[in-house]
């Protein structure tokens, strides 16, 4: 990948986490930027962009090392079978810690479907992204879109994961997801003449 060509992918990604912030601000927050001045309005949101540009340089290092491990890993591993099929194990282990870890935590004995809502969210939205990664580049493209999506953004999203809080675990997921998803969408248009 060019320099030139990680530039853009690096200000699309940013614009891509203000936009998510906004959004954020937009469905949490529109009664309270509203209630009071247009400048509190206009610095209100812009807090939010900012917010969701900081989220969007964290979704990037992710990405970043995710291709740096996929890249020794298939040089680790004897077959790409076995590399996928870490990923597979990885995905499942961080699903049953996303529900277990925080219901031991967070829970106070209380009931665990609460805990059940964000790794199945987060789930359908890396199966729908694997998809459509999938559909655009070839089958093998699946397995590590699939870990990325859930594995790398459960890990980008603890800190948010850490409250009982649904504004605070949007507001975090809302520019993530929006960056993950722009990133590996646009790898493989990137990277197409020099492979």
């Amino acid at each position: 990948m060019s320099l030139r060509k990680y530039g853009w992918l690096f200000f699309t990604t940013l614009l891509l986490g203000g936009l998510g912030g906004a959004l954020v601000a937009f469905i949490f927050d529109l009664e309270k930027l509203t209630e009071s001045s247009a400048g509190n309005f206009f610095v209100g949101t812009l807090m939010y962009v900012l917010y969701g540009m900081t989220i969007s340089i964290v979704a990037q290092m992710g990405f970043f090392a995710y291709m740096t491990i996929n890249y020794f890993a298939k040089t680790i591993f004897k077959t790409p079978a076995m590399w996928k099929s870490v990923q597979v194990f990885l995905v499942v282990f961080v699903f049953f810690d996303m529900i277990y870890l925080r219901y031991t935590s967070l829970g106070d004995g209380g009931s665990i479907g609460p805990f059940l809502v964000e790794p199945i969210l987060l789930l359908i939205v890396a199966v729908v992204t694997a998809f459509g990664k999938s559909n655009l580049t070839n089958r093998t493209a699946w397995i590590p879109t699939l870990f990325f999506m859930f594995v790398v953004t459960a890990l980008e999203w603890i800190p948010a994961l850490k409250e009982v809080d649904v504004h605070s675990t949007l507001s975090m997921l809302v520019p993530l997801l929006f960056c993950n998803v722009w990133q590996v969408m646009q790898l493989h248009r990137l990277v197409k003449r020099e492979s």
